[in-house]
């Protein structure tokens, strides 16, 4: 009898001790919030190619994020391009060799070098938004023509932060790059882009080989006015 009460004791304490492990876990997953996780997007410059997610989950993830998406009208003009592996790298190598045309030899070694990161990160999101798609809009409502390109880049925005937060929470470092429009002919022609899509943002991402900078934000007085 003594020995089955010490057996009921030990397998009474492990399943306590295993509940309030679970609970304690499932409490803090449960204390992150919608902001929290908005916290984790930051740029992150340095970037490797140590992710450790299949290439096929991460296409998923961006299309997921992008779907999420508000637009206006639900007009869904976003257009995504991800690049991996050698696309990826002829992306960089193009956007270098335009660049190096553009600028001033004895200041293009610092633009080589930002670039260079970029390329040894583990892939890369374009994100173009379907001019077609407005001008249709326009046409059908002709009052609000001239919003349709505002909300547009709105829309794209969105889209932008979501995929870069997204990522960011998975654990997987970004940042996000305009080398548009100098690089729009080449990129297009090398990945045959519709004539339509205009390149608005590239968003390179990949293993976090170095951390953020301190974030230093403006004083609140000087961003936000709240009355009641």
């Amino acid at each position: 009898m003594a020995l089955l009460e010490k057996i009921g004791h030990v397998l009474t304490s492990d399943i306590t001790k295993d509940f309030k492990l679970k609970k304690k876990v499932a409490e803090e997953i449960h204390e992150l919030t919608f902001v929290d996780h908005l916290k984790k997007r930051r740029s992150i410059h340095v970037l490797g190619k140590k992710v450790h997610f299949s290439q096929a989950y991460l296409a998923e993830l961006i299309q997921e994020a992008v779907r999420s998406c508000p637009s206006a009208l639900n007009s869904q003009s976003s257009r995504i391009v991800v690049l991996f592996g050698d696309s990826h790298a002829k992306f960089w190598e193009i956007v270098k060799e335009v660049q190096r045309k553009i600028i001033a030899v004895h200041v293009f070694a610092g633009t080589e070098m930002k670039i260079d990161q970029y390329a040894a990160g583990f892939g890369t999101v374009l994100f173009y938004e379907d001019q077609r798609t407005i001008q249709q809009l326009q046409k059908q409502i002709p009052f609000n023509s001239e919003c349709f390109p505002i909300w547009s880049e709105q829309t794209s925005g969105m889209a932008q932060y979501a995929v870069w937060t997204a990522l960011a929470d998975s654990g997987v470092g970004a940042c996000l790059q305009h080398y548009n429009p100098s690089i729009d002919s080449a990129v297009a022609q090398y990945l045959s882009i519709e004539s339509s899509w205009l390149l608005r943002a590239q968003l390179v991402f990949g293993s976090i080989e170095r951390e953020a900078d301190e974030k230093i934000d403006p004083q609140d007085s000087d961003r936000f006015k709240i009355f009641v």
